[in-house]
Parts: structure tokens; sequence; C-alpha cells
């Protein structure tokens, strides 16, 4: 089967970059690690040559008396490599790149680290005379094989850090296109819904002659409906006016609306506390808010159930929204407000996104999932005071 068939041109070129920069990675991680272990093992030799030449030197000097200077400066003048060498009894002769202060001031526990930690680094080379021990060589990393072995981590620290100003950027992107989609959408669906209203409005017109007034003021209702639904969309992608509503007032005047256009098995019920002070809100797009929930729960009870809106105040304003419906599956508990996640067959799932938005960006408050399983769902919504 062609691959083109699993993987649009998109995620081919995705998938090559990828490829690609891992690639990279790779090979140059791999490159630093062979360039230590050469300097490694050129730095190995050179403290090999150097007790070789002792080895030489020997008949001419006594082995128990430091080591003179001359002889040590053929071969490590020009390195960078920390050295010491002792005798039998781990007494000092000579080093190399190493703080003479500290060896001044505490010289046996100083010298003692020392072999310890240039054991863990390198193996000491002995130094023999006629096949007899007398010296012992112990070496560390020279500030170069430092430098570069901090190399690798200073280098997946920067990739890094690239990886998550990429991934920043591409996520401000998918952001911003996301806006401006949904400002479109929401523009073009209020221009569309403009003409047919005003249709409406005429005809209702028309119809007041010759029908009777509560058949005329249920049609009344519903075009204002769609008034409403219209101003909303337009709403999207602007910044909304707000006022000073009672929350519960907008709360009851939904329900109410809903009460008459839902199935009879299903109860809806209001609990709110007394004290009740208006705060700053934005009446059609928390209307939507409201349809988009209460719909929600409506659509999970599969025959008979309730829906509770509980109100209550105090630095906020609180609405708790429960159910007893079917739940909502735990795999998309974490994502429910991404857009495009549905909890139905049908539908395009952005109800709950757009209630997120709402909700949070337009009037600076907070919604979360408290629970769902499958006896109900449990949703919280806070809108601050100002």
């Amino acid at each position: 089967m062609p691959l083109k068939r699993f993987f649009s041109k998109i995620d081919i070129i995705r998938l090559t970059v990828i490829t690609i920069y891992l690639s990279f990675v790779v090979i140059t991680l791999w490159n630093t690690n062979k360039l230590i272990q050469r300097i490694e093992y050129d730095e190995r030799l050179q403290m090999e040559l150097w007790g070789t030449a002792q080895q030489k030197f020997a008949s001419d000097v006594d082995l128990n008396q430091p080591i003179e200077p001359l002889t040590f400066k053929v071969l490590t003048s020009k390195n960078s490599i920390p050295m010491i060498v002792v005798d039998k009894k781990n007494r000092l002769l000579f080093s190399n790149n190493i703080d003479q202060k500290k060896i001044k001031k505490d010289s046996i526990s100083y010298i003692n680290k020392l072999i310890e930690d240039f054991s863990l680094i390198n193996e000491p080379i002995e130094i023999k005379f006629e096949n007899n021990f007398y010296q012992k060589l112990y070496y560390g990393n020279s500030k170069l094989v430092t430098q570069l072995k901090l190399y690798p981590v200073a280098f997946l620290i920067i990739i890094s850090i690239l990886i998550l100003l990429i991934f920043m950027y591409y996520r401000s992107s998918q952001i911003a296109l996301e806006n401006k989609l949904w400002s479109a959408m929401a523009k073009e669906t209020a221009h569309q819904l403009g003409t047919p209203i005003s249709s409406l409005l005429g005809w209702l017109m028309v119809l007041e002659e010759n029908y009777d007034s509560e058949t005329l003021n249920k049609m009344n209702k519903d075009v204002e409906r769609l008034k409403t639904i219209s101003e909303r969309f337009s709403k999207i992608g602007a910044i909304p006016e707000k006022k000073p509503y009672k929350l519960s007032s907008i709360v009851d005047e939904i329900v109410e609306y809903m009460r008459i256009r839902i199935p009879s098995t299903i109860e809806i019920i209001v609990q709110k506390k007394d004290g009740e002070i208006p705060i700053n809100l934005n009446k059609e797009l928390i209307q939507w808010v409201l349809e988009n929930m209460i719909k929600n729960s409506i659509d999970s009870i599969e025959k008979k159930g309730k829906i509770k809106l509980e109100i209550n105040w105090g630095g906020k304003a609180n609405l708790k929204i429960s159910d007893t419906g079917s739940g909502i599956e735990k795999e998309l508990q974490s994502k429910v407000f991404d857009a495009g996640v549905s909890t139905k067959t049908r539908g395009w799932g952005i109800g709950l996104s757009l209630t997120k938005r709402i909700i949070e960006k337009y009037h600076k408050g907070r919604i979360k999932l408290l629970n769902s399983s499958k006896n109900g769902t449990e949703f919280l919504i806070e809108i601050p005071k100002n």
C-alpha cells in the first residue's frame, strides 16, 4: 500500500525534518564522544611515557626522594593534566597542575582524596625498577577533556531550549489560527442568520392579522431566540460589553426556556442562596454557556434523570452543574475542553471549548470538571465579581 495513504505530504515533511534533526544530534554527540576518547587515550600515552622515562632515570636518583622537576617538565610543561606521584607509603613525590596551597595546608588528607578521586577517573600507572614497585602515578582529566565532557550536556540543554521555543511558537501559531477560525465561523454564522431572521419578522407581521396571539407569541419568542443566537456569534472575536446582572436571573431565564423544550422525563432543579449581588457579565454569552452545559447534560441522560444547577456566593459567583447522565469516558476527561473533542456521536466538539473560552477569556473566571462517572457528571463554574 502506498506510503501517502498513511501520511499526508505535510506529515512526511515533518517526519523527514525530525529524522534529519535527530540524526544531526546523534552524529554530533557520537563524534564528541569519540574525540574525548581519543584525547583520553593520548593523555594516557603521555603519562605512560613519563613513567617509562622515570624508569630510565631510576638508576641515577634516590628513589625515596622527591623527583627533580627538570625530568618531569620535559613531558608535562605544556599540558593541563592534574597528576601526582607518590611512593609506597603514599607520600607525595611530585605534583603537576595541583593546588599547592591545599597541599601545604592539609597534605595527607588532600593527597589521599586526590588518590581516591583520580583512581575513579583513570587507572594509576605503576613505575617499577628491576621489577620492584617504587612509585605510582595518579592523574585526572585535563581541562580540555573536562570541558569536552560538559559539551554534550550544554548541547542537549541548548537543543532542548530550541525545541521548547519551537513548540511554543507552533502552539501560539495554532492558538492564533484557532482564534481566527472561531471569529470567522462566528461572523459567518451571524451573517447567515441575519437574512432569514429579517424575513421571519416580516412574515410574523403578516400573520398577526390572521392567527391567534398565543401562537404568534411563541413564534416571536423563537425568532427573538434566533436574534439572540446571531448576537452571540457576532461577539466572538470582539471584546464583549459586560453589565451588572444577577447570575440567578439569567439561570432562571434559560431554565424556563429549556423546560418546555426538553423531554418530560428530565427534571431541571435550581438551588440558590440569598444575598446575591450583581456581577459584571455579558448576558448573551453567559446564556450561551448555560445552554451548552444543559444541552450536554440532556444528551447524556438516556431516558429519565435530573439536572441540578446550584448557585453559591462568596468571593466569587459559583455555579455547580450536575446531572445523572451516563458520564464522560475517562480517556476524554482530561481533554474535554479541547476543540474537536466530543463525547457524542454527532456534533463538532466545540461546545465545551467555546464555554471555556467565554468563562476564562471573556469573564476571567474558571470552569473545571469536578468528577464524572456512569452515575453522572459535575462541572463547576467560577466567575469573579469584577
